[in-house]
């Protein structure tokens, strides 16, 4: 009973002030009527500009450049203006030579877009994907598109941007600095210059090496980054990028020798190098060097091989340097005991043989060392005396290379002598006179000997000891016969006096 008494009070709480507004209840529901209808119009209008809104798709990159090796990242960007979930498709076009981490065609579902509970205004939902692409090695600079297409059904929508392939292009060349005709002498110094020109939008880091001939020495000082082991020198070389149509240019130089004794054993006095480059795992061309010494012949010759005593002549010494190299030849002469200079002889020959002058203080011979002129070719040249021995010091030029071959170059030098034979010896005798030379004060060689015939004058084919022989016998004969005379007239006298 009490359970139904305060429901009865309930209800008369509530009714009682419905009762007081029910002359109220028509302007209540004109208002509300009215409320209600502009809400919705405002949400019909909302979902027709909603429907009348297009999807939205922009790319963009980290960078508008990328360069060789590197990496950039893409940003997609799918805006959803519409109040439902829309399905959609995307496809990336990428340039033939960029290269994505993820697939490049996939298909995603894009939110619905949020209205506003205060304005009513609808903001569209934002996908974002994003790529990482990038640049492998071996293509070419260039202006690039990218371009993303994302489909709804039969509606497209399309979205571009630029992205420049930044791609080194590096050209190495290697030169050899310091050759004349690209020729170069034992003990010469000369240097390999690497030169990378880089023609392209992007830096490059290379690695370098070079591998010198057996017959270089490189110097200590390397360049910096370079190290060497054996006969392989190697680093890394940073080739900045071009500015423009203004090509990057970096050198290297490595300073080295040719060893002095690169033509060993040679015996054509010339050789070829040239050292195995490579760079970025690539071989390089390299000039080739030629190693060229000199090649020296000498020979010993005289006009005549007979010579009777005090007569002159020639003895003619014939350089000949058939190598592409110039040198400084020594040469010695030995004249033999009957061998002399022609101006070293008095007129007189019958006088005694010359006594050889006593050592001075300062331990040479009177007349050591002094010049004597020789002809050389049609010009003068200095000879210099030790004892026995001639020395000259001749300048060869190298060899001539034409078209036609090498020519080599020749020196004929001339040395009057006067035969002379020795006091007591009234024979023929046989004369031999030596040459050597040595060729930038390397090891003396010897040339072959030439051999001489002297013998005595003679007068209608006698030598004095011939016609001195004729005239004891002459004399001897004359006494005989003067002896033999007087012993028969003496006989005849005996036989005279006995007969009387």
């Amino acid at each position: 009973m009490r359970k139904w008494n305060m429901m009865l009070l309930a209800l008369l709480l509530v009714t009682a002030p419905a009762a007081g507004l029910a002359q109220d209840l028509p302007e209540l529901f004109t208002q509300v009527y009215e409320s209600i209808g502009e809400g919705l119009n405002q949400g019909a209008q909302l979902a027709k500009d909603a429907a009348q809104r297009e999807l939205t798709l922009s790319l963009e990159t980290l960078s508008a450049r990328i360069e060789e090796g590197k990496s950039t990242t893409l940003t997609i960007r799918a805006g959803n203006p519409l109040p439902y979930e829309t399905k959609v498709s995307f496809a990336l076009r990428l340039p033939e030579h960029i290269a994505a981490d993820g697939d490049t065609a996939w298909e995603a579902v894009l939110p619905a877009a949020v209205m506003d509970g205060e304005t009513g205004e609808m903001t569209p939902s934002e996908t974002v994907i994003t790529r990482e692409l990038m640049l492998p090695e071996g293509g070419e600079s260039a202006q690039a598109q990218i371009e993303c297409e994302m489909a709804m059904g039969t509606r497209f929508y399309r979205a571009q941007t630029p992205l420049q392939l930044c791609v080194p292009d590096v050209s190495v060349s290697v030169y050899a600095d310091g050759t004349t005709q690209g020729r170069l002498n034992p003990g010469d110094a000369f240097a390999y210059r690497v030169e990378m020109v880089n023609t392209g939008d992007a830096p490059k880091d290379m690695a370098l090496e070079m591998t010198m001939p057996e017959t270089t020495a490189l110097k200590q000082e390397l360049p910096e980054g370079f190290a060497l082991e054996g006969r392989k020198v190697s680093g890394m070389v940073h080739v900045p990028a071009a500015q423009g149509e203004t090509a990057a240019k970096k050198e290297i130089t490595f300073d080295a020798t040719i060893a002095s004794d690169a033509l060993k054993g040679d015996t054509d006095a010339q050789r070829l190098i040239a050292p195995v480059v490579s760079a970025g795992g690539e071989r390089i061309s390299a000039p080739r060097i030629q190693v060229c010494g000199p090649k020296i012949s000498a020979r010993l010759m005289t006009e005549r091989e007979t010579l009777e005593t005090g007569e002159e002549t020639a003895l003619s010494i014939v350089v000949v340097n058939s190598g592409l190299a110039e040198a400084d030849v020594k040469l010695s002469c030995v004249l033999p005991d009957g061998l002399t200079l022609a101006d070293d002889l008095q007129e007189n020959d019958d006088e005694e043989e010359k006594v050889v002058p006593a050592v001075q203080d300062d331990g040479q011979l009177p007349g050591v060392g002094e010049a004597i002129p020789v002809e050389e070719a049609g010009a003068k040249t200095v000879m210099q005396r030790q004892d026995r021995s001639l020395i000259l010091d001749v300048h060869m030029d190298a060899a001539r290379q034409t078209a036609d071959g090498v020519i080599a170059h020749t020196q004929i030098i001339e040395i009057p002598v006067r035969a002379k034979i020795a006091q007591g010896r009234m024979t023929q005798q046989m004369l031999g006179a030596a040459l050597a030379w040595s060729v930038n004060e390397e090891q003396t060689q010897l040339g072959e000997a030439v051999a001489l015939s002297v013998h005595p004058q003679t007068v209608l084919g006698l030598t004095r000891a011939d016609w001195n022989g004729v005239f004891w016998a002459g004399v001897l004969l004359l006494v005989t016969v003067a002896c033999l005379y007087a012993a028969m007239k003496r006989d005849k006298r005996e036989e005279d006096y006995c007969f009387e």
